[in-house]
């Protein structure tokens, strides 16, 4: 597939006619990150190495984006795993750009953004998200997506559309004690439906006035998490055991979203609210099939059942960018999410093995598509806080996230506290040092996400090469 589209690519681009050029950017990122309680190093994978190459003929622009993940072995001894390798690359973008008197047109496998947010954007949904880079900004943390895009201007007005024929999962930390939370419940391959219908499309209208921006948009698309989506119980001939199987899916998600910019000459302003119309199109006879493990073993289906999850609900951001005296750059968002309505089939009155017809699935529900920060905390303040020194070659900064929601009571009060300094050593070589603190409540227990991420409080140092 990537051969042919390289090959489209080419073949495009050659019938310009202009004089062709080609750039090239990146860096080197040599990465290392320990904890806190006993300086042991935190093994998750990093990006050692980024090469971005932009080709312009003509008309037409060839954009790339390649990186080399790289992440510590596990055994050093070679006494269980005997390859050498411990890297993966990965094309993060291969597209083809074609200008026209009227705007743009990209195909290929691109990074988008959408939203007026800067960061945490709920409407900016077209990407999967990497979550192991999570807690990286901008486009570092999206996993491309193979799409076609546009973007077409006329006067004050911006139309955008989108379309992508297949549906991306987000990259989950499935089972890796190294990364500061875990999911509640991780299936396997067999476990998990695809979307019948993997289309996704979505389109964007921005309008701009003498005091700011206003836009809107539309995407329909499945959610880039799965969840609970029903069950069966498999027993043998004799049923005399029983079996529960859990099935889970990607339920099907329309977003409409208005954003607001305005930029004043004493701040910046940013606000933006999106809400989620999602359901679950499974029902008992997409849900029944044999037994993944053993169907010849648990021949027999006893009970059947789909959710058939149908919720509507709501994120919104409000975010202010400012200068402080003393040349400090400042920006503070508050992020919101809330259900706004719920359905489910609940479970019927049976007497089955396994099955609890208390099981109220509306405690299991959770977002699969906005800002992820909202699987962290439904309510949310974070401030960044940046200062330049020695002509701008020191930069120190400082990050706050602080959780508002109300768990029965109990306010959260969970946090993530970061400094940092980055040094330019030399001309393209930076040095960074940062430390991070996570802080949870012992109130809440174990499901609380900040009480699991303490252990993850760290320091870490890097080193950045650019070219």
């Amino acid at each position: 597939m990537i051969n042919r589209i390289i090959i489209f690519i080419f073949a495009l681009s050659a019938t310009a006619s202009a004089q062709p050029s080609t750039n090239y950017s990146g860096d080197v990122h040599l990465y290392n990150m320990v904890r806190m309680n006993d300086l042991s190093i935190i093994n998750l994978p990093f990006r050692i190495f980024n090469l971005s190459i932009d080709h312009q003929n003509g008309d037409y622009n060839i954009n790339s984006t390649l990186a080399m993940e790289y992440r510590f072995r596990d055994d050093t001894s070679f006494l269980i795993d005997t390859s050498p390798k411990d890297f993966m690359l990965d094309l993060r973008e291969l597209y083809i750009t074609r200008y026209t008197s009227f705007g743009e047109i990209r195909v290929g496998k691109q990074i988008h953004a959408w939203g007026s947010a800067d960061e945490n954007s709920p409407s900016d949904n077209l990407n999967a998200i990497d979550y192991y880079y999570l807690f990286f900004g901008g486009g570092d943390r999206k996993i491309g997506s193979m799409s076609f895009a546009a973007d077409m201007y006329m006067d004050s007005w911006k139309f955008g559309i989108f379309y992508a024929p297949t549906h991306p999962m987000n990259r989950l930390p499935l089972n890796d004690p190294e990364f500061p939370f875990q999911l509640p419940v991780i299936p396997r391959k067999k476990q998990v439906l695809s979307p019948e219908n993997q289309n996704e499309y979505g389109i964007s209208i921005q309008k701009s006035f003498n005091f700011g921006d206003i836009t809107g948009s539309y995407f329909r698309g499945n959610d880039r998490m799965y969840s609970l989506s029903g069950s069966n119980v498999f027993t043998n001939s004799f049923q005399t055991v029983t079996v529960l199987d859990t099935v889970f899916a990607f339920r099907e998600t329309e977003v409409f979203s208005l954003g607001l910019v305005i930029p004043t000459s004493l701040f910046t302003l940013r606000a933006e609210a999106s809400y989620f119309d999602t359901k679950d199109n499974n029902d008992t006879t997409s849900i029944k099939h044999d037994h993944h493990d053993f169907p010849a073993v648990y021949t027999d289906i006893m009970f059947t059942h789909a959710f058939e999850v149908k919720a509507t609900y709501y994120e919104s951001v409000l975010q202010l960018e400012t200068e402080l005296p003393f040349d400090i750059r400042f920006n503070s968002m508050f992020i919101k999410y809330d259900t706004v309505s719920y359905s489910a089939n609940a479970l019927p009155d049976v007497a089955l093995p396994l099955l609890t017809a208390e099981f109220d699935p509306s405690a299991v529900f959770f977002p699969g598509m906005g800002t992820p920060i909202v699987s962290l905390a439904k309510q949310a303040g974070i401030v960044t806080m940046e200062k330049n020194f020695l002509d701008d070659q020191l930069t120190m900064s400082f990050m706050g996230l602080l959780d508002f929601t109300d768990y029965n009571g109990t306010k959260g009060n969970g946090m993530i506290l970061e400094g940092s300094a980055s040094y330019e050593l030399m001309e393209s070589m930076d040095l960074k040092l940062s430390a991070a603190k996570f802080q949870g409540n012992s109130k809440l227990g174990e499901t609380y996400p900040f009480n699991n991420m303490e252990d993850f409080s760290h320091f870490r140092i890097e080193l950045q090469y650019f070219y």
